[in-house]
């Protein structure tokens, strides 16, 4: 494909969990997880977006940009101190911040604190968001919007504050259907499609997918190519089944009937994956900063071209190329990549 053919470029990148404390493991125990230099890891991807792309038009940051372990602190000074150590790097940007909430940042703070941080991108001038609520669209080219999801909305994270919220007891009722462990975080016993139905995961309530329905039909019928971004994927995660939106299957019904959408983005399964559904839309997983060594990186660069959208990744971020439903046409080209 041509170079010069490139439209707007963009930046990717997923679960930094930084914290200031030693390097320690996952959950399970079995992976590495190197807290103090994944904020290195993502000062290392704004410097190069802004050396080799210095007219990136935005960054998707999509979630668990804190780990959970900063709840640890009094007082909750340790989540805010290194809330605003690791948005520090994205304000050296030339441009916004697209950013999503994950489980990590909600062991941290209430959705409603949420609200109240630089998290909150649906506040941007750009964006188009509910009062409220996490998510939000942004029109970022005529031929291109982005449509963020709240992957916790049902949920019984970011709640405690308000344990009377509909969507928290939902999200109770949901789990002690779901899942007969004390410990709703594992998966003992769970089987075949049921093991997404974890304390980890979340669901979109029935406004979220009202809300979803009506801006792709906006999209459809303004032509624009869609992509739709949220921490947990709306496809079961290929390894093991466990990481995915607990009502997806609805999701993806909205989703599939329309043709605007191009891909989704998420993060939350640090292994990362690529899996396209049966309407053909890629979800497309992104590595985990958190378990990413620092001899080597894990973030992205897409650029939007006449007929694709290109994914480049960087380090243990594999490469993608996705078709575009509506071309953008040569005559848009802005030299701006």
């Amino acid at each position: 494909m041509a170079e010069n053919d490139c439209h707007l470029t963009f930046g990717l990148i997923a679960d930094v969990q930084y914290a200031d404390i030693e390097d320690g493991m996952n959950y399970a125990q079995t992976r590495k997880r190197y807290y103090r230099a994944s904020l290195d890891l993502l000062q290392r991807a704004v410097t190069d977006w802004k050396t080799s792309h210095p007219n990136i038009a935005f960054v998707l940051q999509l979630g668990d940009l804190i780990d959970g372990w900063n709840r640890r602190g009094g007082g909750g000074q340790a989540a805010r101190s290194a809330l605003e150590a690791a948005l520090s790097p994205f304000r050296d940007l030339p441009c916004s911040t697209f950013h999503m909430f994950g489980n990590h940042d909600l062991y941290n703070f209430t959705k409603k604190q949420c609200l109240a941080t630089d998290l909150n991108s649906g506040a941007l001038a750009e964006a188009e968001g509910v009062e409220g609520c996490l998510y939000y669209s942004v029109v970022v080219h005529p031929r291109l919007r982005v449509v963020v999801l709240d992957t916790y909305d049902v949920s019984v994270l970011g709640y405690s504050d308000a344990t009377d919220h509909p969507n928290y007891k939902a999200a109770v009722s949901i789990l002690d259907k779901q899942n007969p462990n004390e410990e709703k975080n594992s998966v003992r016993g769970l089987k075949g499609g049921s093991k997404h139905f974890v304390a980890y995961n979340g669901g979109l309530s029935t406004q979220q997918l009202s809300w979803l329905d009506s801006q792709l039909k906006d999209a459809e019928q303004k032509s624009q190519n869609v992509v739709i971004c949220g921490h947990v994927q709306l496809m079961p995660s290929p390894s093991d089944g466990v990481c995915a939106v607990w009502n997806y299957q609805e999701a993806l019904s909205v989703i599939h009937s329309y043709q605007c959408v191009v891909a989704c983005f998420a993060g939350h399964d640090h292994d990362g994956s690529d899996t396209v559904d049966s309407a053909g839309i890629h979800h497309f997983v992104l590595n985990g900063v958190i378990e990413t060594p620092s001899d080597t990186d894990a973030y992205a660069t897409a650029f939007l071209r006449d007929t694709v959208l290109e994914i480049r990744g960087v380090g243990t971020i594999p490469n993608l190329t996705v078709p575009l439903t509506y071309h953008v046409g040569t005559s848009e080209v802005n030299g701006l990549c």
